[in-house]
């Protein structure tokens, strides 16, 4: 993999995907479907192969999960593909428009950004997201996902090219690569051909693109997640959000990795112990916690900072509506968190103190998800601050442009529009 020449060929490539029309782009995504449907059984033979490898080379088991890319998965993605191609096209749409007291008619529109770079771990559905939303919103893409997905990941970039190439855009407008930690560090300093770099992963690897990038970074932090159940709480709905947030799916970054519990509820401890623990569930605790439950191994202060990705889950059980704030602030991740609450004062106070990017009212956490809210999934989900926070979908991956119509305006003497004859 010659690095200057996938992102020369991107930036070569990308002014004609961005000037295209949302047919063609749509037309890409929906062969992208018909081909994932078409070519199932050689991606699910890519996908063991990986599977297998990883297995041999004693992968952790979270990392297992997040690679594999079964029927299911195959069928998720592909109803995502059709999702995205129905929502309205994002580029060229005017989101504020104004007209100033001499006349001029001021406009922001919204362009694609340009070219994208994504480093990731496992995960060959976001092979799938990603070329998704970068064609859809008019944005070149090379994505470079882990060594360990690397037969699904190339099978992968060979349906992306021929679905653009069928739709008669640039094959080369998504390119899915492999390639050494030197030649990703070389892309990394290509600032003015790559335009943003948007690493997926554990803290080491963003930590280490963040450093090492010449090229804006949009971070997707650990999700160190809680759920804090107040004294108000419906026990029957508490225990419910839990078991959800925790069971669902524990490998994903949006899972509840804490429980914080009001100390009028620790008698209830038990109660969400038995629910969680017929999961599989694991539970580490803090002294009153442990007093309650009994035989549940000491909560760590590196503990109330781990993202576990396991069926594993610290317990504390706190004063109040403050000091669980206080810890999420100071433990999280500022991804994803959530109260649980008949009360509406402290669900107003947990929504406007804690800094995170998403946060839940009586509801899962697992709802911090692109396809949940509308957006047909995401392609990933930013713990920055500034342009994207949270799930991020195809207005994510625009910026804008002011457009500035006149009737002959000028700034000097006699400013202001002409005046027009009678």
């Amino acid at each position: 993999m010659d690095p200057e020449s996938v992102a020369q060929s991107a930036r070569e490539h990308w002014p004609e995907l961005a000037a295209s029309d949302a047919a063609a782009r749509n037309a890409a995504l929906r062969a992208m479907a018909e081909r994932l449907q078409r070519r199932e059984a050689d991606v699910l033979a890519a996908n063991e192969a990986d599977l297998a490898a990883a297995e041999r080379e004693g992968l952790p088991s979270h990392l297992i999960d997040r690679l594999r890319f079964g029927a299911g998965k195959i069928a998720s993605r592909v109803r995502c593909l059709r999702k995205i191609e129905a929502l309205p096209d994002p580029i060229g749409r005017t989101f504020r428009e104004e007209t100033t007291p001499i006349g001029l008619r001021v406009r922001r529109v919204r362009v694609p950004l340009g070219v994208i770079l994504m480093i990731y771990e496992a995960r060959p559905h976001v092979t799938v997201n990603a070329g998704a939303f970068c064609v859809k919103s008019g944005n070149a893409a090379i994505l470079r996902g882990g060594s360990e997905a690397r037969r699904c990941n190339a099978l992968l970039g060979e349906l992306w090219a021929e679905s653009l190439a069928e739709a008669a855009l640039p094959a080369e407008a998504v390119q899915v690569i492999s390639g050494s930690h030197e030649e990703i560090d070389s892309l990394l300093g290509l600032a003015g051909r790559i335009d943003l770099v948007i690493p997926r992963g554990g803290r080491g690897l963003i930590e280490a693109v963040s450093r090492r990038s010449r090229v804006p970074v949009i971070k997707h932090y650990a999700g160190v997640c809680h759920v804090y159940v107040d004294e108000s709480a419906d026990l029957d709905q508490a225990v419910a959000i839990c078991v959800d947030s925790k069971c669902l799916m524990p490998e994903v970054c949006n899972a509840m990795e804490t429980l914080l519990v009001h100390k009028s509820l620790a008698k209830e401890l038990p109660r969400f112990a038995e629910a969680l623990g017929a999961s599989g569930v694991r539970l580490k605790g803090c002294l009153l916690t442990r007093a309650v439950l009994g035989e549940v191994d000491p909560a760590t202060e590196d503990d109330w900072r781990t993202e576990y990705l396991d069926c594993v889950l610290s317990v504390r059980v706190v004063a109040d509506v403050a000091q669980a704030v206080e810890h999420v602030n100071t433990y999280g991740s500022h991804h994803t968190d959530a109260i649980v609450t008949a009360d509406a004062d402290r669900a107003r106070q947990f929504v406007s103190r804690v800094d995170s990017a998403v946060v839940l009212v009586n509801a899962s956490t697992m709802f911090c998800d692109g396809e949940s809210l509308g957006m047909g999934a995401e392609i990933g989900i930013s713990t920055d601050k500034l342009h994207a926070r949270g799930p991020m979908g195809l207005e994510e991956l625009t910026s804008y442009k002011f457009v500035i119509e006149g009737a002959g305006h000028v700034m000097g003497p006699g400013r202001g529009a002409p005046e027009q004859e009678a």
